[in-house]
């Protein structure tokens, strides 16, 4: 009896044991899934509610005329019972479309400004909603980790709701995807340009970003009453205000609306790193897509809450892609014949699409696996933009500041051109109006003038300062000359296109 009792009680220690560690090891795993703090107060916690709810809200919604698929959105993160519309306006336009990766911009209500930089999660595999788990991109994450501005902070994410909010309405509308969680942090200018160049190689075809933030906090409640009359309509006009360099992708526009209002919109940085990662990436054009305030659904201005949405997409230029396929070829050819002293290519000026047989100034770019081999054009247009291009491209080949290392046949296969297709100059009056990313910049100043292309300014992360003083660096005036009264600045716009890049790796000799 004694032996069966002693046996009895080994094997239930051994099965005791094994539920310990069981138990520890599924412990372990649930530790690297950022369970859902919010379901249940913030949303249905119940998934067949929420999906409900979500798909509801997504039909009710009318999706905006876009010029192609999304690049990014802005959306709120308030209670679904407030915030969600708004939100599903944006979100809606997402649907049917196929992407493998989110980038979520997003903060620590309680802990933003406790920590420089931003925050992304050092172990996580998911995150977990009512909807089932969304993994995380461990490659993205682990490679912006080596970047000394992006670092993982404990707790930062404890409790937090801007990021996790966004998530249902993804799992509606994207479907399956990895996601890179980051938390916005305390941040200075430069550090917005140095997280977007960090960010900007995730970015690509099949990559989403999101900017999760409410917009202004009115009332004694936020210890913000910048006006005591008129609320609805001075709130909708405030919205209004922060809302138009968003729409412009202005990045020093939407600081400077921070600056002069002290707007009280919570997720600043999300929205001012975003907007500084596509002014860098390329051009972008905007549509508002939701608007309402929490006072105009309680009808309590006391303490009101604004909420805004926003859809980014590739800004589309005037030339079609049967046009910017002549011209690029135009342009090889042209480069290939004069670098290898034959005669230029003869054109069939009748076959050609009217655009290209219509005045225009363009510029022509040689680069060297991204190493600039020359870049030249003409500001204002002197004949059709065909003979631009060519004229452009012979000049780019014996860009002066090559003299002393001139292009060569035998960089042929290693050359990509990249035309830069110009709008006509405009006097600039006031330089608020200058948008890195969107304008180039001729300044002049007597005899002296410099000339910038858009991207210049956009691929370094200027501000428009910067731009400005480049600009006059180029023309070899002091930096500050844009300031004095006889100088005169114009900006115009740019559509730029290429070629693909080459793929060859030999020495260009």
């Amino acid at each position: 009896m004694g032996a069966g009792r002693s046996a009895r009680r080994a094997a239930v220690a051994v099965a005791l044991t094994a539920i310990v560690l069981l138990t520890a090891s599924l412990e372990a795993q649930e530790g690297d899934v950022r369970r859902s703090h919010c379901a249940g107060a913030w949303y249905p916690a119940d998934a067949a509610a929420l999906t409900r709810d979500i798909d509801k809200l997504l039909t009710a919604a009318s999706p905006p005329a876009l010029l192609g698929k999304p690049l990014a959105i802005i959306a709120p993160h308030a209670g679904y019972q407030y915030s969600a519309p708004v939100a599903a306006a944006a979100y809606c336009t997402l649907r049917d479309r196929q992407y493998s990766r989110v980038i979520a911009l997003a903060f620590s209500h309680r802990a933003a400004g406790g920590y420089h930089g931003v925050d992304v999660p050092a172990t996580l595999t998911a995150y977990r909603t009512p909807l089932g788990d969304v993994p995380i991109d461990r490659a993205a994450c682990d490679r912006l980790l080596q970047n000394r501005l992006f670092s993982a902070h404990a707790d930062v994410d404890g409790g937090e709701h801007s990021l996790e909010l966004q998530l249902p309405f993804l799992q509606r509308t994207v479907g399956g995807f990895r996601l890179v969680p980051l938390l916005v942090g305390r941040m200075e200018a430069q550090d917005y340009v140095q997280a977007a160049e960090a960010i900007i190689p995730l970015i690509d075809d099949s990559t989403l970003l999101v900017a999760s933030t409410d917009f202004t906090h009115f009332g004694p409640r936020f210890g913000y009453e910048p006006f005591t009359d008129n609320l609805p309509d001075r709130l909708r006009q405030l919205a209004g205000q922060a809302a138009a360099p968003i729409l412009a992708c202005d990045f020093d526009g939407f600081r400077d609306h921070l600056a002069k209002t002290n707007d009280t919109i919570c997720g600043r940085g999300p929205v001012t790193l975003l907007l500084r990662i596509l002014s860098m990436h390329e051009g972008t054009a905007a549509v508002r897509t939701g608007f309402d305030t929490s006072g105009q659904q309680t009808g309590d201005w006391r303490n009101s809450v604004t909420y805004q949405s926003f859809v980014f997409t590739q800004r589309l230029g005037s030339l079609g892609e049967r046009e910017r396929t002549e011209l690029l070829r135009l342009a090889r050819r042209t480069v290939e014949a004069h670098l290898s002293g034959a005669a230029l290519p003869n054109v069939n000026v009748e076959a050609l699409p009217a655009a290209l047989r219509a005045d225009g100034a363009c510029f022509v770019t040689l680069e060297n696996h991204g190493r600039l081999r020359g870049c030249v054009g003409n500001l204002i247009a002197a004949g059709p933009l065909y003979q631009a291009v060519m004229r452009n491209a012979v000049s780019a080949c014996n860009d002066k500041r090559f003299v002393h290392d001139p292009v060569t046949s035998r960089e042929l296969d290693q050359l990509n051109l990249e035309i830069s297709f110009l709008t006509p100059m405009k006097r600039i009056d006031r330089t608020e109006d200058i948008i890195v990313g969107r304008h180039g910049l001729l300044i002049s100043q007597g005899a002296q003038r410099g000339v910038l292309l858009p991207k210049v300014a956009a691929r370094r992360g200027w501000s428009r300062e910067e731009f400005l003083a480049q600009t006059c660096r180029k023309a070899g005036l002091p930096i500050d000359a844009w300031k004095q009264a006889d100088a005169e600045i114009y900006s115009f716009e740019a559509e730029v296109f290429g070629e693909p890049e080459p793929t060859s790796t030999a020495s260009a000799g």
